[in-house]
């Protein structure tokens, strides 16, 4: 037995909101991940159709009501898409950098083979296309303009400008031995340049960042590569070179954290649209005309904007589903529940009820329901009580206290107490009832 309770209460709708917000995150986590995968073209109808599937299974959790079980698995699954899509993008930027290094090794053997061919009577029109080639151009043509201006260097008498390996290869087609096939000597070439790592930095930064920011969010730092691989002064182009590769790896990691960011608030104004919370209007429609490269300071912005939204409204709906909850237990033990009883808890930060049956004598009801913890306790209603009886009105009290917790654990609200003293310990409390809470006894509508 105890005396006057300090309770903890957790309502069936406080979950049931977790809950529902769990599975609006889950949406935009499974779209954002479906979105991505297909532009990165790392995804497949099947591996949607799974996720699908996956997701599917978790929202009829809520409908089983396994609410713990959803509350666990619907994070894990957030976590997995998460890491799944860093992995699929992970591939998709390590064959753009594939083929960013295929085209330089391009662009290198086609000036390669342009200087290899003059003076010897190779067609001009060959040559201007090789050297375009290795400008970056003709992209699309380098393989046969390649082939064939190989095909004319095999077959070219030898000179004093060839290279040792073009001489070996020249050698090599007049004594029979043999032939050096095409893409042997693309491979040849490769291995053979001695490149400078900065480049191999620059190639692996702009591949990220085309494709996971866009060619436009590239454009700018090609344009950079472009001039300082035109520049013949080696002290200018080695201070270039640094520089590009300075600004290119903060450019990178600014652009991760700002898609990480703006990927959280997406997932946060879902759950904001979700809860139709008053006065969200405008908040969501500046989040919807966001965009992913805008400020990061605005997407900050917004996401704390955001977070307050939501905790404000989970905090107002629950503290209104705890008052009802215990409003509506007591009323079903025989205590009287009154129109304007909850607006005046949330008030006056206490409410008194008394009982037909016990006379003279009442519970009451107080603490911040937005925090979930409540004060209970016995009290008189007039000051010239019997005192004697003082005892048995706690104790009394204390057996409906537990019939109220087994009430509404059959609802699925949890009342736990946190701190309680023993019977007799204080006086018992005397109050007046609040004659603006006595109209006419309504019942109370649980709104979650």
């Amino acid at each position: 037995m105890s005396g006057p309770k300090v309770v903890r209460i957790v309502t069936r709708e406080e979950i049931i909101a977790i809950c529902q917000g769990h599975l609006n995150r889950l949406e935009k986590a499974v779209a954002r991940w479906e979105a991505q995968g297909r532009k990165i073209g790392e995804l497949n109808d099947s591996e949607c159709a799974a996720t699908h599937a996956r997701r599917d299974q978790l929202r009829q959790l809520l409908v089983d009501d396994q609410l713990l079980e959803l509350q666990k698995s619907v994070p894990i699954e957030i976590e997995f898409l998460s890491r799944d899509m860093a992995q699929r993008e992970e591939q998709a930027v390590t064959k753009a950098i594939n083929v960013r290094q295929q085209q330089r090794n391009l662009r290198e053997s086609a000036a390669t083979l342009a200087k290899a061919l003059e003076g010897k009577n190779a067609p001009p029109a060959l040559l201007d296309q090789l050297h375009e080639i290795s400008a970056g151009e003709r992209a699309d043509q380098a393989q046969a303009l390649l082939a064939q201006g190989f095909a004319l260097l095999s077959g070219a008498p030898q000179v004093e400008q060839l290279t040792e390996r073009q001489r070996q290869l020249a050698q090599q087609l007049k004594t029979g031995e043999p032939v050096v096939q095409f893409s042997q000597w693309l491979a040849d070439q490769a291995r053979q340049t001695v490149r400078d790592p900065r480049l191999e930095r620059i190639d692996q930064h702009i591949a990220r960042l085309q494709t996971l920011d866009g060619p436009a969010i590239a454009a700018p730092f090609l344009l950079q590569l472009s001039r300082l691989e035109h520049e013949t002064r080696e002290t200018q182009r080695n201070l270039l070179l640094d520089s590009l590769v300075l600004d290119l790896a903060q450019a990178t990691l600014a652009y991760q954290q700002r898609r990480q960011a703006f990927e959280q608030l997406q997932l946060l104004a879902a759950e904001v649209e979700a809860l139709n919370a008053v006065d969200s209007t405008e908040l969501l429609n500046q989040v919807a005309t966001s965009e992913s490269d805008m400020d990061a300071a605005v997407i900050a912005q917004l996401t704390e904007q955001c977070q307050a939204q939501i905790a404000l409204e989970l905090r107002q709906r629950a503290a209104l589903a705890r008052r009802q909850a215990v409003l509506e237990g007591l009323g079903s033990l025989g205590y009287e529940v009154r129109e304007g009883m909850a607006t005046a808890w949330a008030k006056e930060g206490r409410v008194v009820l008394r009982k037909t049956a016990t006379p003279g004598v009442g519970v009451e009801v107080g603490g911040n329901a937005e925090s979930g913890r409540l004060q209970v306790r016995a009290v008189a209603l007039s000051a010239d009580h019997d005192a004697r009886r003082d005892r048995d009105i706690e104790t009394i009290w204390c057996g409906e206290f537990q019939r109220l917790q087994a009430l509404l654990a059959s609802r699925g609200d949890d009342l736990s107490i946190e701190r309680a003293l023993a019977v007799g310990e204080v006086p018992l409390k005397v109050v007046a009832l609040d004659a603006a809470v006595v109209p006419r006894e309504v019942v109370q509508q649980r709104t979650l």
